[in-house]
């Protein structure tokens, strides 16, 4: 088959798309947006979207008071962090909880407002006096060429499908929106409206940082767009502005210095197992990895969690040198360009200074494909201009027909991509089975799909995939070492192989000393080995940390119990009511050890307040027959053992009676003394009921 056959009924890819209405576009970008989205919609809850969204009380609105909405405000942390981003999530979760479906209309309904605002922004951009000239005639189709490559470029895909990653694509929408306000106001001859335009931008900039920090770059890049874009400015002009922006770039500094502590920035890379230098030294050559997804767009590239190597030196490994002279010339380049390709430096420019804060000295991971979701915004732009030029530029129809025919299967790649992605996110077994794939050294990646693993209730293969997180022993943050250990404890102590769960709790509590489900594992594990002398200081160095917690105080007063040291024990369950008034533990510690020092009308007191909030509790029904004995008190008696054969039915009083002392011979939280010995006690006090 001739390539002729392939030849367009138009002159050039650019000439067809000037000829189609702005209405017709943007309906063909929005459609295009929401065919290769359409099955992100069921995607399940994934990494982040768990701590952030599904197991955040703080957003899970019953009302629309302002108390509840600015408690979400806070997010994950104790003071507001990312607030919009985190009302959002408040409000979705109001309206239909955590079905998916409605969190996901919203992120791609941002990610299309998004591309619709990139194309406005590129249409008028393109139109300004200094570029007018040079790409006026091609500004439609410039414009709607790069919003649509990168609106289904699928290195979008994490900031669009991943519920949580709406911080990125929100923050970036009213980050182009401003600039996009900014831009009108430069046009708008009348003075109302520029100010009006000029209100709009900061808004909407104030909009952007509330939703994620990296907006902070928006004046610098705003006054970047002023320079080289709108300003006819030639060399020697840039130079004296770049030196005059010097002045309140530094001041800025400086004042971010003063609010901003460096050191406890800087502390963070004592969890990491990385230093800066090497941070410094790696992003390079993520910023390459990133550039190379986006050029070759195929799903055997993509993951949520990368593998990236760590740079040691200058030559370990021996890329990290090229990337570094590479974006070393990009930037230069940029700079070179400034006064004769505007467009294409401000291009180059734009891509560096949005990946700043999340690429260079804070000390977070190293790779996350939702950070390219602002820097890449321009850089689609730069390629259609390319593509555009190429295919005026030749002069054969069946080459021009080439290159539309080589632009609709990038276009098809891209979108096959993004669905491919979608459709791994629609249950977490997938997303971390294709990520164990792209990066079998990453215990993160085994010790998530264990999770899965426990969730879906698989043990042996949840073992078998947390035993293998540990021996690949590379972890983002040191200290997460203890999840897979501390999960291995979790299915042991799950089938009562106490030794086992004692070894891995262990070893998760040395490694993390402040994770408490660990530890409270332990004590647990220990009390159920008898080992209650071991049990006692792992409890107190738990509550060293967290004094007034209800758990760790309950936990104590049992040990405390079980050694039989009463009135500490009863110092320990007092404190644990103080904190949580509905403690049942401590309210039958309580009331056991108050019996055991003789004190049976405070004894009473207690089991009696355990057996009225549940009157089916054998355990303060059987306390209350052995007080009523102790009291000679037959009718109290009596009352016990009626209430006690409510609750056997038609099970025997051995295997109502054993469970509760096979839970006491193992150290459980059973405090009553011999509860079989009781028997020969309710079924006396049955007998005289019946005589």
């Amino acid at each position: 088959m001739r390539l002729s056959r392939f030849t367009p009924p138009f002159d050039s890819l650019d000439q067809f798309l000037a000829q189609r209405t702005h209405g017709f576009l943007v309906s063909v970008l929005l459609c295009l947006v929401a065919l290769v989205y359409v099955n992100s919609l069921d995607a399940s809850w994934i990494f982040d979207d768990l701590p952030n969204i599904v197991d955040n009380p703080r957003l899970h609105l019953s009302s629309l008071d302002w108390t509840s909405l600015s408690g979400t405000f806070i997010g994950t942390r104790d003071d507001i962090n990312r607030p919009l981003a985190y009302l959002s999530f408040g409000l979705n979760h109001y309206f239909h909880g955590l079905d998916v479906l409605g969190y996901h209309l919203v992120n791609v309904t941002i990610h299309a407002l998004t591309a619709l605002t990139l194309y406005v922004f590129l249409l008028k951009t393109l139109q300004l006096p200094m570029l007018q000239s040079r790409y006026a005639e091609r500004a439609k189709a410039i414009a709607f060429l790069g919003a649509l490559l990168w609106a289904t470029s699928p290195i979008q895909v994490t900031a669009v499908t991943v519920i949580v990653q709406r911080m990125a694509s929100m923050a970036a929408f009213f980050f182009l929106f401003s600039m996009l306000c900014y831009l009108f106001a430069q046009l708008t001859p009348d003075w109302r409206r520029r100010w009006l335009w000029l209100a709009l931008c900061v808004l909407s900039g104030l909009l952007s940082l509330a939703t994620k920090e990296n907006a902070a770059m928006l004046p610098l890049a705003i006054y970047l767009y002023d320079v080289l874009l709108i300003r006819e400015v030639d060399r020697v002009a840039l130079k004296r502005q770049l030196k005059l922006a010097a002045i309140p770039l530094a001041v800025l500094a400086i004042l971010t210095l003063m609010l901003i502590d460096p050191a406890k920035i800087f502390a963070g890379y004592d969890h990491r197992p990385f230093t800066l230098l090497e941070r410094l030294l790696t992003e390079p050559r993520v910023l390459l990895l990133y550039l190379t997804q986006m050029l070759v767009p195929i799903p055997a590239i993509f993951a949520l969690i990368h593998d990236i190597q760590v740079s040691t030196s200058l030559w370990n490994p021996w890329t990290t040198l090229p990337a570094i002279l590479f974006w070393t010339g990009w930037l230069g380049l940029g700079l070179y360009l400034a006064d004769k390709r505007p467009l294409i430096a401000f291009a180059l420019i734009f891509f560096l200074i949005n990946h700043a804060i999340e690429s260079t000295i804070i000390p977070l991971e190293l790779a996350y494909e939702h950070r390219n979701y602002l820097p890449s915004m321009m850089l689609y732009p730069l390629a259609a201009i390319g593509i555009l030029w190429l295919g005026r530029t030749l002069a054969r129809p069946a080459a021009r027909g080439a290159v539309a025919f080589g632009v609709a299967a990038f276009l098809v790649l891209q979108g096959y991509t993004v669905m491919d992605r979608n459709a791994i996110f629609a249950h977490p077994i997938l997303v971390w089975t294709d990520n164990l794939a792209k990066a079998p050294g990453q215990s993160r990646v085994y010790t998530n799909l264990g999770q899965v693993y426990s969730l879906m209730n698989m043990p042996e293969k949840a073992r078998e995939t947390y035993e293998a997180a540990l021996a690949a022993d590379s972890y983002h943050r040191p200290h997460l070492r203890a999840v897979p250990l501390g999960n291995l404890g979790n299915g042991y102590l799950r089938d009562r192989k106490l030794d086992k769960a004692r070894e891995y709790y262990a070893q998760a509590v040395e490694i993390d000393p402040g994770n408490m489900k660990y530890r409270i594992g332990l004590i647990v594990s220990l009390m159920g080995l008898g080992e209650l002398d071991a049990a006692k200081p792992v409890v107190e160095a738990g509550l060293a940390q967290l004094p007034d917690d209800p758990g760790l105080l309950s936990l104590y007063g049992t040990v405390l119990f079980k050694l039989a040291d009463y009135p500490a024990a009863i110092a320990a369950a007092d404190k644990t009511l103080a904190r949580d008034p509905t403690h049942e533990y401590a309210r039958k510690i309580l009331g056991e050890a108050h019996l055991r020092l003789g004190e049976y009308a405070e004894a009473g007191r207690y089991w009696r307040s355990v057996a009225d909030t549940n009157p089916n509790d054998i355990e303060a029904n059987l306390a209350l027959l052995k007080l009523a004995d102790l009291n000679n008190d037959e009718a109290a008696l009596r009352r016990a053992a009626r209430r006690l054969q409510a609750i056997r039915q038609d099970r025997t009083w051995e295997s109502l009676l054993g469970r509760l002392a096979s839970i006491q011979a193992n150290h459980g939280p059973v405090f009553i003394a011999d509860p079989k010995g009781l028997l020969p006690l309710i079924e006396r006090a049955l007998a005289d009921r019946a005589g």
